[in-house]
């Protein structure tokens, strides 16, 4: 994908999960569903469901950032569906985590591109008040969410740069 098509495609992702976050107020389901539109994917109702129970690091419970878990679950899906298109099967003896070797260092890069830039994966610690009404607060979901996306974006199409 060249520069130019991937920016624009983050641009647009990026703006799609800030809108999902202003209707839903939900930092997992905006980013995930983002990214799957981002990257071609159809998503079941149920499958949609999935992300609404992960905002506040586990339903406000401060565990894993909730945008953070929708990139790795948007990566595993991305990559579950790339090394079975590119592959007939996993070889005999091979095991499962062998067979998804690439998916899982992509799931690295992206949880460490994370890290570096928020210092934490966990909601407690970005946002220690659990406060969705401040704008201060908004104001730094917004940004998570947004990096999020854009992060996973960059290290799926892009080479992770």
């Amino acid at each position: 994908m060249e520069n130019e098509e991937l920016d624009n495609l983050i641009k647009n992702a990026k703006e799609r999960a800030t809108q999902l976050l202003v209707e839903t107020e939900n930092c997992a389901y905006s980013p995930f569903v983002a990214l799957l539109e981002a990257l071609n994917i159809k998503a079941s109702p149920e499958l949609l469901a999935i992300p609404i129970g992960f905002a506040g690091g586990l339903s406000g419970s401060g565990h894993l950032c909730g945008a953070l878990w929708a990139s790795v679950a948007a990566v595993s899906i991305y990559m579950k569906r790339k090394i079975d298109e590119e592959r007939s099967g996993r070889q005999s003896g091979e095991s499962f985590t062998a067979y998804h070797s690439n998916l899982h260092s992509k799931v690295v890069e992206v949880y460490k591109q994370f890290i570096n830039m928020f210092g934490s994966p966990d909601c407690k610690d970005l946002n220690p008040k659990f406060d969705l009404v401040s704008p201060e607060q908004r104001k730094k979901c917004t940004v998570i969410v947004r990096k999020s996306t854009e992060i996973t974006l960059r290290v799926l199409l892009g080479g992770g740069k």
